[in-house]
């Protein structure tokens, strides 16, 4: 008979439900990770505390948006509070359990929190980009591009800026040719939405790509979400606007 679990889910709610499970991303470098129900002893619980006993790996399956999970493995179940009724879950190697410790790790190797938080960067990006696709429909604001393996979710304010944050707002929907030229300052859009194309481009003559791709686009307006909220932030637009300038002579 197995024990312990193959899988744990983290689902994001649909808009204007509340998320059945308070899973959350804790301030310490894991997961944590919601009992099912208020009852430690319950045929789920009683798993988890079997895959922390015997630190069998698992998958997670962690909710971007609704219906959209990224896939974490391997993961492990490295505490297990009947008290709080809540587990903590970590990404990464195996390690050993100390014997003397009742079945408690002692001391939880730096890989593994290291491992765990690089895990949820990648979280914060994905679902970041998710968002910002999602607001767009899944077309470059630029060209219109409907090619969701070939479009990505810019950030305005840098995300290396305390202010840069993976919000829809601080967020447009690019094309890999068009993200690269707006994080180059070969392409700028002002607090109107409107494409501005630097003059190092303009100046060039070297075939349609250029032509139709970055050139051909100076002076358009860029796609706008539907819905108004969802919106770029137009200070942080002029203010990412006035460093292309700067830069670009655009």
């Amino acid at each position: 008979m197995q024990r312990g679990i193959l899988s744990i889910k983290t689902t994001k709610p649909k808009l204007g439900r509340t998320a059945r499970y308070d899973d959350a991303l804790s301030d310490d470098g894991f997961f944590s990770y919601a009992f099912q129900g208020t009852d430690p002893g319950n045929r789920d619980n009683r798993a988890l505390r079997e895959a922390f006993e015997d630190q069998t790996p698992f998958l997670y399956f962690y909710g971007l948006v609704p219906g959209i999970y990224e896939i974490l493995f391997p993961c492990y179940v490295t505490d297990w509070d009947a008290a709080e009724l809540r587990s903590t879950v970590a990404v990464g190697s195996p390690y050993d359990i100390a014997a003397s410790a009742g079945g408690r790790m002692v001391h939880p190797p730096i890989d593994r929190r290291y491992t765990t938080v690089e895990a949820k960067v990648k979280l914060h990006q994905a679902e970041f980009r998710e968002l910002v696709l999602g607001a767009y429909d899944r077309r470059c604001a630029v060209s219109g591009l409907p090619i969701p393996d070939l479009l990505e979710a810019a950030h305005i304010i840098p995300d290396r800026n305390v202010r840069g944050r993976p919000e829809i707002t601080n967020g447009l929907c690019l094309s890999t040719i068009h993200h690269r030229a707006y994080d180059a300052n070969l392409l700028g859009i002002d607090p109107d939405g409107r494409i501005h194309v630097a003059e190092a481009v303009l100046s060039q003559h070297d075939g349609p790509t250029l032509e139709a791709a970055l050139k051909g686009m100076h002076g358009r307006q860029i796609r706008l979400p539907r819905h108004v909220e969802d919106r770029p932030n137009r200070d942080f637009l002029a203010e990412r606007y006035e460093g292309f300038m700067h830069t670009a002579g655009g």
